[in-house]
């Protein structure tokens, strides 16, 4: 039997704040069941829902054109169970709950464990039969995938980059098969598939307990310890209030918002997000659904406000599908503290590890800087970068932005770089230093760079051009000088320091993805920093 299990964090000291009080009522169709006399060694609490009945939202769609023969008798039927377990571990009390049906909506998921489910999947799989990965980057920009394979694979085999992927689900076969046949395990549930009956239960949640517990993931898995778990309360609240304030000020440096689930959220048409009686409803969350939300004077005094602002997702019926979760599961935040670097994300205050920081940082001065200050022009504080690119040294630069290439057979417009240099370089330029901001530019350069490689028709489109301009130079489209060529990533800052020590960190981590990807293909990358200077008058919005 394939079961969904969860497990609380040590603030949970008894049943009553494991469920949503809200939900699990009459009201709602729930019911405690009570035990028959038979003595277990394990304390349990079980409530089901039974014939939970709404009308489904299509109905309003059909019925004003259509005759519907006894409306009243459609409904959509929900039944579901909610079993809460406590088991005892050195005289400590842990407790679990158990799911089925909708019941996942009626826990309090702000007090449950964060990674349990992670830790006690890669603790139990065979590393040699994994099935599945769900990643999302630790950067403001999020992009999140899955990715699966029909039998059982190694972790090189999924292609990964776990240098700046975080790992939000993993799934494969038991490596123990008394434990379950398969299991999939996410930041905060465990699904295990097992034979365990309701006797068993006790002793399945403390096999699961005691692999929660465990450190043999870091044989197989170790490369998660980068990013740590903070669990000083006292660092906690100095950084939940840095949050507070750049929440409070509606600041969007360093900030966004990303699903915390994608098997949950990818079901969701519509969201809501609430604070007490004032909401907001959106077909996607953003960070400026968050802000309409606070301008309507909802009550955000402290930081512990953040947590009771809850997002709740429908389905094209109308019907919640997913807990009411708070804002902090949804919420990713980079800042500084101490001298080390911190993110929050799905309700965690992470540290960089410091071996890990110091090898990003040591590869990142590795990446050469253009040594001519002239090599650009300085850049004016609200100057449009189309603006930029046009009015470099046009004896020296050919200016190719905007002038994309129409991949065949697609929608798919290509920007080969905003500039080619006489001596080849490839350069794209960005205004500022922007996480969201720079994700977006390392991509352009290596897509450009693969596209140069991959496709004949991409390096005519470049040839010809180049040529034209540059009529002494070596283009060759069939021997292309791949080696001769640099790209040059130029990014705008105000800031008098190196760019590579001022990009936010997993910049740095995305952009020595992109500088591995483009010297395998040959090529060579190069940064310089465009200083900007004054103030203009005109009002030209930032381009892409």
């Amino acid at each position: 039997m394939k079961l969904s299990y969860y497990l609380f964090n040590e603030n949970v000291r008894s049943f009553n704040q494991l469920i949503l009080s809200k939900k699990v009522n009459k009201d709602n169709n729930y019911f405690e069941l009570e035990p028959r006399d038979i003595e277990r060694d394990f304390e349990f609490k079980v409530y089901i829902q039974r014939n939970k009945s709404k009308e489904p939202k299509w109905i309003n769609f059909l019925e004003n054109d259509l005759e519907i023969p006894n409306r009243e008798e459609i409904k959509n039927m929900v039944n579901s169970y909610v079993i809460l377990v406590k088991v005892m571990k050195d005289e400590t009390p842990y407790f679990f709950a158990v799911t089925g049906g909708f019941g996942f909506t009626a826990i309090n998921k702000n007090n449950l464990e964060n990674n349990f489910g992670l830790k006690v999947a890669l603790n139990s799989i065979d590393s040699k039969e994994l099935k599945a990965f769900d990643v999302r980057n630790l950067d403001l920009k999020t992009k999140q995938k899955r990715v699966l394979f029909n039998k059982g694979s190694e972790v090189g085999e999924f292609d990964l980059d776990f240098e700046q992927d975080l790992i939000n689900l993993v799934s494969g076969k038991s490596r123990d098969e008394e434990f379950g046949t398969s299991v999939r395990g996410s930041t905060s549930s465990l699904s295990v598939t097992s034979d365990v009956t309701f006797s068993r239960l006790g002793d399945k949640c403390k096999q699961i307990l005691e692999l929660f517990l465990s450190e043999d993931y870091k044989e197989n898995f170790g490369f998660i310890d980068n990013i740590k778990i903070v669990k000083d309360a006292e660092t906690i609240s100095i950084l939940s209030l840095n949050l507070f304030n750049v929440l409070s000020e509606q600041e969007t440096d360093n900030l966004s918002l990303a699903y915390p689930d994608m098997i949950e959220y990818e079901k969701c048409s519509t969201y809501q997000i609430r604070r007490g009686r004032k909401k907001v409803d959106t077909d996607e969350v953003t960070l400026q659904d968050l802000y309409s939300l606070l301008d309507k004077e909802i009550e955000f005094n402290s930081p512990s406000d953040i947590n009771k602002i809850k997002i709740t997702g429908f389905d094209d019926t109308g019907n919640p599908i997913t807990s009411a979760v708070s804002i902090n599961h949804f919420i990713i935040f980079q800042t500084e503290y101490g001298g080390s670097t911190f993110i929050f994300s799905l309700n965690n205050w992470y540290k960089i590890d410091n071996d890990y920081f110091a090898r990003i940082q040591n590869e990142i001065m590795e990446v050469p800087l253009i040594d001519n200050a002239d090599f650009l022009t300085e850049i004016q504080n609200k100057e449009a970068e189309g603006t930029y690119n046009e009015r470099q040294d046009s004896d020296y630069f050919l200016c190719l932005d905007k002038r994309n290439f129409q991949v065949p057979n697609s929608r798919s417009k290509i920007e080969i770089c905003d500039l080619l240099s006489r001596d080849k370089h490839f350069v794209c330029v960005k205004k500022e230093t922007r996480s969201a901001t720079l994700s977006h530019l390392f991509a352009q350069g290596s897509v450009s760079m693969v596209m140069l490689k991959d496709s004949p028709k991409y390096r005519q489109h470049l040839v010809r051009q180049a040529i034209e301009k540059f009529p002494d130079e070596n283009y060759d489209e069939q021997d292309f000088p791949y080696g001769e060529c640099t790209l040059v990533y130029a990014i705008s800052s105000s800031k008098s320091n190196d760019i590579r020590t001022i990009l936010p960190f997993f910049s740095k981590v995305n952009l020595l993805h992109h500088v591995a990807l483009i010297n395998r293909l040959g090529m060579k990358v190069a940064m310089f920093k465009i200083p900007v200077i004054g103030e203009i008058t005109t009002d030209e919005e930032d381009e892409e």
